[in-house]
């Protein structure tokens, strides 16, 4: 089952089952909207609660110095839930098939792969795709998936992707921009296939060291990013400090989902913090977009 089917069948789910509960508790006789309505409420004050509880667990295990001021914290739950709702309650189970911008046959032209992460389809890419930023790029998509399979198999779907990309635009390279469990996918790919066909791989918020919140996710691939994995380790020691020169590393250190918020940041790679912002919300964060922006350019000048 595709992301975009597994989402829309987990809503209804969701809408249903709390509209039944709310029809069991409330009291005979209420307006059935009502009982819709807090169907509706459930679900949006579910995903603040899991935000908030990974926010908290964060703190605990990997404090700040200095520590946030509350009315930060709240401003990053807040930005995440709002983004978190938008991601998943409408644009990546309804608003996927978007078209991408027309490719154009010039090898002068900079080449990007947008790759997702974890749940995630080519839909969270639309805000930066929407901004202008990368207008003068050949830019395209790629879903990941099966959804919860091994890392190792989503290499050869960025294979695919890139050869394509390169075929329709006569590249020579290609930037990999890859997000969370995108950026681990990337290494993989570059395992497999070599760096011959790539410019630069730039992360955003990649756990490339693990997060504690690995364990806890469904599927093979988010057990290969936990904390302390055999699959990352093995990954690390099949590469070399060029390869790893070759990265751009964007890191939050208001990650709410890789814990601890210094993970996202290869050795040997360039490396950047930014602050106020949680974990998916850094994908529609502008001081992001323009650190993705000069690392393209960076790239292209250096050909």
């Amino acid at each position: 089952m595709s992301l975009t089917a597994l989402l829309r069948v987990a809503l209804v789910v969701q809408l249903g089952a709390g509209t039944l509960l709310a029809l069991w508790l409330l009291p005979a006789g209420a307006p059935f909207w009502q009982a819709v309505l807090i169907g509706l409420l459930l679900p949006v004050l579910g995903t603040a609660l899991v935000l908030a509880i990974e926010l908290g667990v964060g703190a605990i295990v990997d404090p700040r110095r200095p520590r946030s001021s509350i009315a930060d914290v709240l401003g990053v739950w807040l930005g995440e839930t709002r983004c978190s709702l938008r991601v998943f309650g409408w644009r990546q189970p309804f608003a996927a098939g978007f078209a991408e911008p027309a490719l154009v046959h010039d090898p002068q032209r900079p080449a990007l792969l947008l790759i997702a992460g974890y749940v995630c389809n080519r839909a969270v890419w639309k805000p930066l795709l929407d901004s202008g930023q990368l207008a003068g790029c050949n830019v395209a998509t790629v879903n990941i998936e099966p959804v919860f399979g091994s890392i190792d198999g989503f290499s050869q779907v960025i294979d695919a992707a890139v050869n394509r990309l390169r075929s329709a635009t006569s590249a020579a390279r290609v930037t990999l921009v890859c997000h969370s469990m995108g950026g681990i996918a990337a290494r993989a790919y570059l395992r497999d296939h070599g760096a011959d066909a790539i410019d630069r791989v730039i992360t955003l918020a990649t756990p490339h060291h693990g997060t504690i919140f690995g364990r806890l996710g469904h599927g093979a691939n988010a057990h290969q990013m936990a904390c302390g994995s055999g699959y990352l380790s093995t990954l690390a020691a099949a590469e070399t400090a060029e390869r790893r020169r070759r990265f751009v590393c964007i890191a939050t250190a208001d990650d709410n989902l890789v814990v601890p918020r210094s993970s996202p940041l290869l050795t040997d790679a360039e490396q950047h913090m930014i602050e106020g912002v949680g974990h998916l919300a850094l994908l529609e964060d502008r001081r992001a977009w323009a650190l993705v922006v000069k690392a393209v350019a960076s790239a292209s000048a250096s050909r």
